[in-house]
């Protein structure tokens, strides 16, 4: 009995001993998993971990908005030159098809009066009187310099605008120059005033330089109302031409289209007159392909002022 409980204890205190090992290890397991739980510090942390990547997120999403918005309004901005440009171009269409009927009829008008009187004076030369032979012939050459002007004109905005027109430049005395191109221009030139320094030498092409000037006079005298003056003076480095008449001036509205091709306004003045609207956009143009530049400026108090500034010839003339 005392050998079997002898065999018996052994055992029990094996299962003891294991017993007491397993309480153990669930007690170091359960400490573990206690210590495995997030404290409140590591919750804060995970949330302020998340609410960084929102906020992340949200300036992400701003800036692709603020892109979006951008690209929107380029869009928008490229629409709106679009639309402009579709409107520039119908204007640029209307003035071509009014400068097409224009030419049209300038052309066909010399031409015509021309063909008539020179078949009045080959079938009747003998009839004719001689005061009505030198009319006809005054009629015809005022005609033919008329279609001359305008094929000249046509010639020069298609040599400008080829960009085939080169200027040679010279040293020109100005008041000679001004004096030359009144006297053959010829028509009311006489009642024109001059007021030039004898010394004043301006550098540009001879060609161009009485082209500016002609037509600035010639639409003085056309378009205004006497006195029409002249002046030239050197200011700032430049030869400063400015012509004045005191008509009615031109309208505010047109002053931005003046110097354009084929730019006319429409006032009661200018509609009693021919013209292709060539002869300003042509000034601008060769003055330009000398080294200058053109404007317009209203003469006080009434009438127009046209300008031309050309570079300065540093040489003295004999």
């Amino acid at each position: 009995m005392t050998s079997a409980e002898t065999q018996v204890a052994p055992g029990r205190g094996s299962v003891d001993a294991k017993a007491a090992t397993s309480t153990d290890a669930t007690h170091d397991n359960a400490d573990e998993i206690v210590d495995a739980r997030p404290t409140e510090a590591d919750s804060q942390r995970a949330l302020m971990n998340i609410l960084e990547d929102i906020d992340a997120d949200r300036i992400r999403l701003e800036d692709t908005q603020s892109a979006i918005l951008n690209i929107l309004d380029d869009f928008d901005a490229e629409r709106r030159k679009v639309e402009e440009a579709n409107l520039d171009l119908q204007a640029v269409n209307e003035a071509m098809r009014s400068f097409v009927a224009v030419a049209a009829h300038d052309l066909r008008s010399p031409l015509a009066s021309i063909v008539g009187f020179s078949a009045l004076l080959k079938e009747s030369w003998e009839t004719l009187t001689d005061e009505n032979r030198r009319k006809f012939v005054a009629t015809i050459d005022r005609q033919s310099q008329n279609l001359s002007r305008l094929v000249d004109d046509l010639l020069t905005l298609s040599s400008v605008e080829g960009g085939s027109m080169n200027a040679r430049p010279e040293a020109i005395r100005l008041e000679e120059a001004l004096l030359r191109r009144l006297d053959l221009s010829g028509g009311d030139t006489g009642s024109v005033m001059v007021s030039c320094a004898p010394d004043l030498v301006v550098w540009a092409d001879p060609d161009h330089l009485g082209r500016i000037l002609d037509n600035y006079v010639q639409n003085a005298l056309k378009y205004g109302e006497p006195p029409v003056q002249i002046t030239a003076e050197r200011r700032d480095g430049m030869v400063e031409v400015r012509v004045t008449d005191h008509g009615l001036g031109v309208p505010p509205e047109f002053v931005p289209r003046l110097f354009g091709k084929f730019a006319r306004a429409t006032t009661p003045k200018t509609a009693a007159q021919k013209g292709t609207g060539l002869g300003l956009s042509i000034a601008r143009a060769l003055a330009e392909l000398n080294g200058g530049e053109t404007f317009y400026e209203p003469n006080v108090p009434n009438g127009s002022c046209f300008v031309v500034r050309l570079p300065t010839a540093d040489v003295a003339l004999p």
